[in-house]
């Protein structure tokens, strides 16, 4: 009998309860179609008057601001030397001529043992 009343009471809950939940959707599905206009005006304005179409917050403001200030820093300031260069940056030059495939060949090849065979 408890099982029963508590489905009753169950079902009326449902009953009562279902018109508001439903309004409350459709209200937010509404408020929704009103502000997807008026975006969509608000940027169309925007964009034909040539101005930002990003609205950016104070805190971002703040951030350009202090990057451009590190930027004028890092450029004021001189190059670091560096004391260990690789040996990348040390062929990298111009004046350097590396040795063609056939003279390092030759500079391998070991010398003819001339007299060694002679004296045999």
């Amino acid at each position: 009998m408890i099982s029963f009343i508590k489905g009753i009471l169950k079902g009326l809950f449902y009953v009562v309860f279902f018109p508001f939940g439903l309004l409350a959707i459709c209200l937010y599905a509404i408020f929704g179609v009103f502000v997807f206009i008026y975006r969509l005006i608000k940027l169309a304005i925007l964009f034909f008057t040539g101005r930002n179409l990003k609205n950016e917050l104070p805190e971002d403001e703040e951030v350009k601001k202090i990057l451009e200030g590190s930027n004028e820093e890092e450029q004021s300031q001189e190059p670091a030397l560096n004391l260990y260069p690789s040996d990348q940056e040390m062929y990298n030059t111009n004046e350097y001529i590396s040795p063609s495939f056939e003279e390092s060949k030759i500079e391998e090849e070991p010398a003819p043992q001339e007299e060694e065979d002679k004296d045999e």
